[in-house]
C-alpha cells in the first residue's frame, strides 16, 4: 500500500512540476488577447428609403402613409402631408408607429441599381391615384446620392429587384401595424 501511496505522490508532483502556476499563465493570456476598443465601430443609421402614398388615400381624410426606413431596418410611418409629399420626415418622433424589419435584400438592391438605366429601361407609369388609387413615391439613398422615383412617371416592375423587394418591405412594415384612418378636419 505504501508503494501505491508514494508513486501517486511522485505522479502529482511531476504533473504539478510541468504545469507549473498554470493559473497565473491563463490570467496573462487572457488580459494579453482582450481588446482595449472594440473591434468594430458601428454607425449609426442612415436613412435608406422613403415610401410616400399619394391618391386615393387622401379622399376621406390625411390617411396615406409615409415610411421611413433606416440603414438599420428601423422604420417610422407617418401620415404624409398632401401639400408637400417630398417634405419626408427624418426623425420617428411623430411617427404613428415603428419598428424594425430586415432591409438586407432592399440595400443590396439599391447598392447594386444603375438608376439611369433603371429609368430608361421601365415604362411609363400610370395614375392609379387618378381613379382613387395609391401611387407611391420613393426617394432612395444611395452611395451616388439621393433618387427620386415616381410611380405616376415609372411603371414599378416587380421583377426588377428593387421594385420586388420594395414590394416585400411593405408586406413585413404592414405586418407591423396599420395607420389608421382618419376623417377629415381631424
Amino acid at each position: 500500500m505504501f508503494m501505491r501511496e508514494t508513486l501517486l505522490i511522485v505522479m502529482l508532483a511531476v504533473v504539478s512540476a510541468a504545469c507549473g502556476d498554470a493559473g497565473a499563465d491563463l490570467e496573462v493570456a487572457a488580459a494579453s488577447t482582450v481588446p482595449t476598443q472594440p473591434p468594430i465601430v458601428l454607425s449609426e443609421p442612415t436613412p435608406l428609403l422613403v415610401i410616400s402614398e399619394v391618391g386615393g388615400c387622401f379622399m376621406l381624410g390625411p390617411n396615406c402613409a409615409t415610411t421611413l426606413v433606416m440603414s438599420d431596418g428601423s422604420f417610422g410611418v407617418f401620415r404624409t402631408d398632401p401639400a408637400n409629399v417630398s417634405d419626408a420626415p427624418l426623425a420617428f418622433s411623430d411617427a404613428e408607429y415603428a419598428g424594425f424589419v430586415d432591409v438586407s435584400d432592399l440595400a443590396r438592391s439599391i447598392a447594386g441599381t444603375d438608376f439611369g438605366e433603371l429609368r430608361r429601361s421601365l415604362g411609363p407609369g400610370a395614375c392609379n391615384g387618378c381613379v382613387d388609387g395609391i401611387d407611391l413615391v420613393l426617394r432612395v439613398f444611395s452611395t451616388s446620392g439621393t433618387e427620386d422615383l415616381d410611380s405616376q412617371q415609372l411603371a414599378f416592375e416587380t421583377d426588377v429587384d428593387l421594385f420586388r423587394h420594395l414590394e416585400q418591405l411593405q408586406r413585413d412594415v404592414a405586418d407591423l401595424g396599420t395607420l389608421e384612418p382618419q376623417p377629415r378636419g381631424s
